[in-house]
């Protein structure tokens, strides 16, 4: 081929290397994202948004959005630190979806040990297990079993009950079975 540089043609060569290299790299990416997601479980996903520290929206089967950071995946619930630092316990069963937050950043903390108040933070822990540990110090919390909802101190856990003593003169203790229990908020000791 009179007149052609032959470093042209190994030019062309090696942009179009570099062209299918890339195409090829985004292949493989998109299969590996592909192969995560679908070998992924709903627990080891939220542990990862746990380990992360993103904020997350949990919206529950009640219709009811509950935006924090998530701190924690026990075995039959979650657990998430909303704005102002209140802590709320969501059963699994009354989770419909988690979103994390679009363009979310992980917390400055997150990672780092942040579990001062966070008793929830035991892994594999039952919401009942947690529940009974945090009635020794009798919080003030706001039940959700689905569109109904009963505040006071948390008095004591049974094998499958709360007692919590609600206001009122005299106050008075209400009955809920833990197998209705949605969500659970603590404010503060009682």
């Amino acid at each position: 081929m009179a007149g052609s540089d032959p470093l042209d043609d190994l030019e062309a060569w090696a942009a179009e290397a570099r062209a299918r290299e890339a195409a090829e790299s985004r292949v493989r990416e998109r299969w590996l994202r592909t192969q995560a997601e679908e070998g992924a479980s709903f627990a080891a996903t939220l542990a990862g948004l746990v380990e992360r520290g993103e904020p997350v929206t949990v919206m529950t089967a009640a219709g009811r959005p509950v935006a924090g950071r998530l701190t924690a995946v026990g075995a039959d619930f979650v657990g998430l630190r909303l704005p102002g630092g209140r802590r709320t316990l969501i059963a699994l069963g009354a989770v419909a979806w988690v979103q994390a937050a679009p363009g979310a950043r992980p917390a400055p903390d997150a990672g780092l040990g942040d579990r001062e108040e966070d008793e929830d933070a035991a892994p594999g822990a039952s919401l009942i297990d947690v529940l009974a540990q945090a009635a020794a110090s009798r919080p003030r919390v706001m039940i959700q079993t689905g569109a109904a909802a009963v505040g006071g101190d948390l008095r004591a856990v049974g094998l499958d009950m709360l007692s919590v003593e609600t206001a009122g003169t005299p106050p008075s203790l209400a009955y809920v079975p833990v197998g209705a229990v949605y969500e659970i908020s603590f404010f503060a000791s009682g």
